[in-house]
């Protein structure tokens, strides 16, 4: 295995702090992380709510003391400390505190806030400032003794801290305008006379006060970050050496030419990668995207060494692109607005075996902002030099520098290794019994100052359980049949992770190159130099712990079928710029072919090759037409046998009604099937859209475009009679009517109509102006016709009786349909003169054998039906 410093210790000096003060940290929307068990865990219990900077300390064993934003302290109880209102600095700062422990009183702390760049345009700045915390007071929970001490009246957005081991004193360091400002924090309290290294750069716009500042864990760098907003985006980025015996800063290197507004920065653990966070700008002063680098620390030329650890996209726009933390389990932390934060997994190791992941890290449902807390970054430091950490290989522990060290002794936090957990060797080795998180604990011995304790949470990797030898058979559809072809490496994986884990495999064409990590292939597209070609991949879960698998490539000949088949969907959605499919039955239809295949569609012969791009089994909308042809793929076993394609043909489901009545019509009935189908075929043997039959039954008919077919059946009824519910005669009176009135079934849309015998019809069902007779009732609806004899009944508006044989009686018309009727005659004063009924031949005109004269005279009708009319007549002589 490939040596790397990998696993980090945090360093501690037995007489002012141990390992833990930055076990717990608060930051964003309410939102926290508890680092004791080496994996950070969400808290929920948080009360601060900050855009970028806030703050946190804990006590040597992990146990939470106070966090701030800048503006209020939290004590341990998340209750606001006695005075602890009212701080100068702000929730807006990107380093806005900087927590720093007494070195000789350990219930002392000092918290240094800082300016805030949005009070440019004001005349009323927050300054650089300390105040004084004696956790002491209020039973445990701390309370500020001293407040907003100013240090300088206006400052930036930075601060960082140290710690100098052989002095038993810290530095804290800020910057304003051109110079930085060290002060000393020692067992007397904070030097207010700072030493000033007047080295640049020189920035005067206060606006421009972003970014950060961050010392190396072994104090002997320093790196500084100013976001230059106005009047344009400008990168301003710093390395600096920094003295931490004697406060000075010197030797400026800066990032020139690059195209990003840097904002967060932090070092690794053994102080030789830096990483910046930076938002990427173009010529026309427009932002993009969002980078977190790497720049190798190790190299004069570090700035050339950039490695992009970390991309996000901008959609928001925003400059400011996240703060970067490093952490107590010594993985460096970048956070963004969202619900979790970034994780760099393996910061010391060099550019290429980074092992970096974005939003990785949840907050249990709280929310990052810009911003996390910052630590005497002498709290992370890594004296050590690591090699392997994969179980099942033995873990060494060598020091950098063992020059003074008299002895060491070491608990691996391994108690399954029995006596191996304990060593007292310079050089500690130990082979963990398993996979996990391991708590290192290091007690060093020093022959010229005092005894330092070190713990580092080892993160131990199991080694991928793979198949080391696999094939990988590909088809070829180049149309020669050479044994050459493209390959998906990535496809070999399936075949080589039997246990199915979360893995990732780079791929060589040395086993060589695999082992050493380099001269990686492209896996996707790769074309075999020869053929039984071997290649071989790199397979880790973490990046040092890998296996190598050799991977055979073979080609299947033979296997371009070309322009297989149409197929049809019968069920698609046709629109008038789309055509939609299930691709579902496209693979269906392929199966009864291919059977236990494992069948894929793509939209062109290189993703079909390739396995890119493969289309779900669901609707898929086509916008070109006419459709384009689809491509397949067939494997069996993973192992690919067939590459071919099929053209479509798409129909949608017609709308119409599976079962129709139809009755016949004049003796016949004229049957049609759903029009714009290539194919009929009736039950009759037709194969016509339209047929006309003369019998009643059953028909059916399949209507079909290709392989789409419907049925549709239509049942042929007896012709029915016209149903006539009543004929209504209003007779007897000056307009007689007739109307004929239909049953509630039948259409009088086509429905005719006669009184005449059918001389004459009509559309409509009334007839008025009717004379009193016989008439002979025809309704005709083109299909029926309905027969009757009708008579309306009337009487005479006068009559002669003069011997002439001519109207020589008064009586009913046609009064022999009209049975039982029984006529009074009246005369105009109302005096009755004659009655007659049915069975008589009507009035003659004269009463008491004297003829009356001419005149108006009066009746009253009353049928047997029960109706009765009443009028006048007048007898003529």
């Amino acid at each position: 295995m490939r040596k790397l410093i990998f696993l980090f210790f945090i360093t501690s000096m037995c007489t002012s702090f141990s390992q833990k003060e930055a076990a717990n940290w608060y930051f964003g929307q309410n939102a926290g992380l508890d680092f004791n068990s080496g994996t950070p865990l969400p808290l929920l219990d948080g009360q601060v709510r900050t855009v970028e900077g806030s703050a946190s300390i804990s006590d040597a064993n992990g146990n939470l003391l106070f966090y701030t934003d800048g503006i209020t302290i939290w004590n341990r109880r998340h209750q606001i400390m006695a005075n602890g209102e009212g701080l100068k600095g702000s929730s807006s700062s990107s380093q806005t505190a900087l927590i720093v422990p007494d070195p000789t009183n350990s219930a002392k702390y000092y918290i240094f806030t800082t300016d805030d760049a949005l009070l440019a345009d004001s005349d009323d700045f927050n300054g650089f400032n300390y105040n004084v915390v004696d956790m002491s007071l209020d039973n445990g929970g701390g309370a500020v003794i001293e407040k907003n001490i100013e240090l300088l009246p206006v400052g930036s957005e930075k601060v960082s801290g140290v710690l100098n081991f052989e002095d038993n004193h810290y530095w804290v360091i800020t910057h304003y305008v051109d110079r930085f400002y060290a002060y000393k924090v020692d067992g007397n309290g904070v030097n207010t006379n700072p030493v000033i290294s007047i080295i640049g750069p020189s920035v005067t716009n206060f606006a421009n006060g972003r970014g950060s500042l961050k010392l190396s864990p072994d104090g002997r760098k320093l790196a500084m970050s100013y976001l230059i907003t106005e009047p344009r985006y400008a990168s301003n980025l710093f390395v600096f050496d920094f003295d931490a015996q004697t406060g000075v800063v010197s030797n400026p290197d800066e990032a020139l030419g690059h195209t990003r507004a840097y904002y967060g920065l932090e070092f690794s653990s053994n102080s030789n990668r830096l990483y910046a966070s930076g938002v990427n700008f173009d010529t026309s002063n427009q932002l993009q995207n969002i980078d977190v680098v790497q720049f190798d620390l190790e190299r004069p030329d570090f700035f050339d060494s950039e490695t992009v650890v970390l991309n996000f996209d901008n959609e928001s726009d925003v400059f400011v692109a996240g703060a970067l933390q490093i952490g107590l389990d010594k993985r460096i932390y970048h956070s963004l607005p969202s619900p979790s934060l970034s994780v760099i997994r393996n910061p010391n190791a060099e550019g290429q075996l980074i092992d970096a992941e974005r939003f990785r890290i949840d907050l249990g449902g709280r929310a990052a902002t810009f911003g996390l807390p910052p630590f005497v970054q002498s709290f992370f430091e890594t004296v050590f030099d690591i090699e392997s950490f994969c179980f099942g290989t033995l873990t060494t522990f060598t020091p950098e520098d063992s020059t003074n060290i008299s002895s060491i002794s070491w608990d691996f936090g391994d108690p399954d290794s029995g006596g191996a957990n304990f060593s007292n060797s310079l050089v500690g080795e130990h082979r963990f019994s398993s996979a996990g998180t391991f708590q290192v604990t290091i007690d060093v011995t020093y022959a010229n100052r005092a005894t330092r304790e070190f713990v580092e949470y080892v993160d131990i990797k199991e080694i991928p359980n793979v198949l080391q030898e696999v094939e990988l058979i590909q088809c070829d559809i180049d149309g020669t049949n050479d044994g050459i072809t493209s390959f998906n490496l990535l496809e070999a994986m399936p075949l080589f992770n039997i246990e199915n884990e979360t893995i990732v495999a780079s791929f060589f064409t040395s086993e060589a190159d695999a082992v050493a990590n380099v001269g990686e292939i492209t896996p996707i597209g790769y074309t075999n130099a020869i053929e039984n070609e071997r290649v071989y991949a790199r397979v880790f879960k973490d990046p040092e712990c890998f296996v190598v698998v050799d991977i055979t490539l073979s080609v299947e000949p033979i296997t371009d079928l070309g322009l297989y088949d149409t197929l049809y969907i019968c069920d698609g959605i046709l629109s008038e710029n789309s055509v939609t499919a299930n691709l579902s039955q496209v693979a269906e239809q392929l199966s009864e072919d291919f059977i236990d295949g494992d069948i894929t569609l793509y939209l062109n012969s290189n993703d079909a090759l390739l396995e890119l791009d493969s289309l779900a089994f669901q609707d898929f909308s086509f916008n070109t037409f006419p459709l384009p042809e689809l491509f397949f793929r067939v494997e069996y076993e993973n192992t690919c046998a067939f590459v071919g394609r099929v053209a479509l043909k798409v129909f949608e489901i017609p709308n119409f009604e599976e079962q129709l009545t139809l009755a016949l019509c004049s003796g016949r009935a004229t049957l049609t099937a759903l029009a714009g189908y290539a194919d009929y075929l009736w039950s009759t043997g037709a194969t016509d859209q339209t047929i006309e039959v003369t019998e009643t039954g059953l028909y059916d008919v399949v209507f079909a475009n290709g392989k789409c077919a419907y049925t549709q059946t239509i049942e042929v009824l007896p012709e029915p009679e016209i149903d006539i519910a009543e004929i209504v005669i209003d007779d007897f009176s000056r307009n007689n009517r007739i109307q004929i009135i239909l049953g509630a079934d039948e259409l009088i849309e086509n429905t005719i109509f006669s009184i005449d015998g059918g001389q004459n019809f009509q559309n409509t069902n009334t007839f008025s102006n009717v004379l009193p007779g016989l008439y002979e009732l025809i309704v005709d609806n083109g299909c029926s016709i309905y027969e009757e004899e009708i008579v309306v009944g009337g009487l005479p508006s006068f009559f002669t009786p003069n011997g002439d044989d001519r109207n020589e009686t008064w009586n009913l018309d046609n009064p022999i349909y009209f049975p039982e009727y029984k006529v009074s005659i009246f005369s105009r004063y109302g005096a009755l003169l004659f009655s007659f009924d049915s069975g008589q031949q009507g009035w003659d005109g004269r009463y008491q054998n004297q003829d009356m004269p001419a005149d108006s005279y009066w009746y009253a009708l009353e049928l047997g039906d029960g109706r009765v009319f009443k009028g006048s007549f007048v007898l003529k002589r």
